[in-house]
């Protein structure tokens, strides 16, 4: 399954970060050092951005979406009807799972037979040259030969 979100999750972000660190000013406002120093920091916040979407899988995609839903459900209710207080919805945290190592045996792979040599292939015969069609107009080049550009005197 791919993940799509993770596109409208990285761009915003990304901008946002690039923005606020002041990697949009021009060019030619930066200085050799700050602007290493400028890339690595945005170089540091997209890594945690990535960090942060690739923990989210998809259940927690899920979980977190169908949260949110239901919030926005309860503030629109509460919005409808006033004189009632209802309570917020908690986020869902799945437990930690920790998945057992597989050890993989090592396979030796099989030997293969010898191969004989492939033949060589024959040479492949000359075009024939194309025959003239009689009656046919000359052609003339659609560019007409360019003469040499003659010498500048002084220009050594």
């Amino acid at each position: 399954m791919h993940r799509t979100k993770a596109s409208r999750v990285l761009v915003p972000s990304a901008l946002t970060a690039a923005i606020l660190l002041g990697a949009a000013a021009p060019a030619s406002a930066l200085d050799g050092e700050k602007a290493a120093a400028l890339t690595e920091r945005v170089a540091t916040v997209q890594q945690q951005i990535d960090a942060r979407v690739a923990a989210a899988g998809p259940i927690d995609d899920l979980l977190a979406s169908l949260t949110k839903t239901i919030a926005d459900l309860l503030k629109t209710l509460q919005g409808l009807i006033p004189d009632i207080k209802l309570p917020e919805v908690p986020g869902v945290k799945l437990p930690d799972i920790k998945l057992p190592e597989v050890k993989i045996p090592d396979i030796k792979p099989p030997k293969l037979p010898n191969v004989p040599a492939i033949p060589a292939v024959p040479g492949v015969p000359a075009v024939p040259a194309v025959p003239t069609v009689p009656g046919a107009p000359a052609v003339t080049p659609a560019v007409p030969d360019i003469p040499d550009i003659p010498d500048i005197p002084g220009l050594g």
